[in-house]
């Protein structure tokens, strides 16, 4: 802009300088001086410093619009504000880069889906260890699904143990929609139905996805409705489907006992039994609540009271990896349907 105008204002006096002829002063410098008793062309008048100018201005005083040099040169339409060209508001590029970079609104909550789609639990290599994947984890607004069980680990801590969903936007089937919360706590109280807001670490337990969270970070900010389970057919688990329902409440219809008590893979039962479809080849187990009904004991460890062949209208539980194999964790004895 101010090139422009310096090269408008060189071509002005230069055409100024060619119409008035050469100084009459002698001068030779391009300046109009003025005659013999302040004589100046027409239109001009002689100013105190000799020079002729547009009539009505004085460059020694300046008391109208334009001003003049000490050689006459018309200097009014020069930017004489020091920085004015650099000033331009669009041209700052450290505002667009702050909206661009560091937005105003914060990141979305991490979902359970993300979470149980992640590689580190969908092809989980940890089967015989425990690895933090994600830690300062803000989990999206979620539902409890399961009552709270107090556990003890192998070092003799208790802590509490249940299972939740997302309280919005799952998966109609139910797919990557449920998330085991462990608690390290003794005894950490909430409901089925409690939407609970979480802060924790997301773990791989022998590769069962659980995020854990101290209990200052686990809130209730409402309460709804207990959540239903999804239908889901046994010959899901012969296969690697039942990876997308890890966490979830889920219930199996039209079920059979095939073995009351199997032996895990440290050679002990442990109150759990083998289910069947209508004579399909694919079985998952199932375990009932702590102090279930259907539970004994044995010197082998805990054992079931079914029989093998005994019939289930419906199973319901949380979907559980455990010990090598997809194990349904009846909430309570009603969850359990003859």
């Amino acid at each position: 802009m101010r090139t422009r105008l310096i090269a408008f204002v060189t071509f002005l006096a230069a055409l100024w300088i060619a119409s008035c002829g050469a100084s009459t002063g002698g001068g030779g410098g391009g300046a109009l001086y003025c005659g013999i008793g302040g004589a100046c062309p027409t239109g001009f008048s002689c100013n105190s410093n000799n020079l002729c100018v547009p009539g009505g201005t004085d460059a020694s005083i300046g008391d109208t619009g334009s001003k003049f040099d000490a050689e006459g040169k018309d200097i009014s339409t020069q930017d004489s504000s020091p920085g004015v060209d650099t000033k331009i508001d669009v041209l700052q590029p450290d505002i667009v880069a702050a909206d661009i970079f560091t937005p105003d609104v914060k990141p979305s909550e991490q979902t359970i889906s993300a979470i149980e789609q992640a590689e580190t639990s969908v092809n989980c290599t940890t089967q015989t260890s425990i690895a933090d994947t994600a830690s300062d984890v803000t989990l999206e607004p979620v539902v409890v699904t399961c009552p709270p069980t107090s556990l003890k680990n192998s070092t003799g801590t208790y802590f509490t143990s249940f299972f939740v969903a997302p309280q919005n936007g799952a998966a109609s089937d139910g797919s990557w929609a449920g998330l085991q919360v462990i608690v390290n706590a003794p005894s950490f109280n909430v409901n089925v139905g409690d939407v609970l807001n979480i802060k924790g670490t997301v773990a791989e337990y022998y590769c069962m996805t659980e995020i854990i969270a101290a209990p200052a970070d686990v809130s209730v900010s409402g309460t709804g409705a207990a959540p239903s389970p999804y239908g889901v057919q046994v010959s899901l688990f012969g296969g690697t489907g039942a990876e997308a329902f890890e966490g979830d409440l889920i219930q199996i219809k039209n079920v059979q006992v095939l073995d009351p008590n199997p032996v895990s893979t440290d050679g002990k039962t442990h109150g759990q039994a083998s289910i069947n479809h209508n004579g399909g080849s694919a079985s998952v187990l199932f375990a009932p609540a702590f102090g279930s009904a259907f539970l004994g004991t044995s010197a082998n460890g805990a054992t079931t009271t079914f029989t093998a062949g005994q019939a289930f209208t419906s199973v319901t539980g949380n979907l559980q990896w455990s010990f090598g194999q997809w194990v349904i964790r009846a909430r309570s004895d009603a969850d359990l349907v003859l």
